[in-house]
């Protein structure tokens, strides 16, 4: 059976191998130019760490839904198109969630992937869509987070 990284499937793969594997269908879908150009930053956008870091942010997300946004037309061809595009959304979320933003301190795998289900019933088709329901992912996950704190 091949890997759906669903919950079960990240929470009994490698870590190393989760990360290897997200980070080369990162690199297949965001050409290095747009990487490039991602994370090239204007001197205004480095002059405080604040500042800084509200870029990498940016950055970041952009780099994931431009992935996401590229995610159905490279599997339209495949013979399970349906199934590798899910596949392939679950792992880059993973990669958004865990490697980019480093969220497992503010909200359990399975916390996330219920979100990740959620959004798969209606994924955006392009990177705009996709940076839209990230921005809403990251909402949600601090919501998450708060009411995780005050319990």
């Amino acid at each position: 059976m091949e890997r759906d990284y669903s919950l079960e499937c990240l929470m009994t793969m490698p870590r190393h191998e989760l990360e290897e594997f997200s980070l080369r269908v990162i690199s297949r879908m965001v050409p290095e130019e747009a990487m490039q150009e991602l994370f090239t930053f204007e001197q205004e956008e480095v002059d405080s760490e604040d500042r800084m870091k509200s870029a990498q942010f940016d950055a970041m997300l952009r780099m994931n839904a431009i992935a996401l946004g590229e995610v159905k037309a490279a599997f339209a061809e495949s013979d399970m198109a349906k199934q590798n595009t899910e596949r392939m959304t679950r792992l880059i979320l993973w990669h958004f969630y865990a490697i980019s933003f480093n969220l497992e301190e503010a909200v359990t795998l399975e916390q996330h992937c219920e979100q990740v289900e959620k959004i798969l019933q209606d994924a955006p088709g392009d990177a705009f869509g996709w940076v839209k329901v990230l921005t809403e992912l990251l909402h949600t996950y601090a919501e998450i987070n708060e009411k995780n704190q005050a319990q």
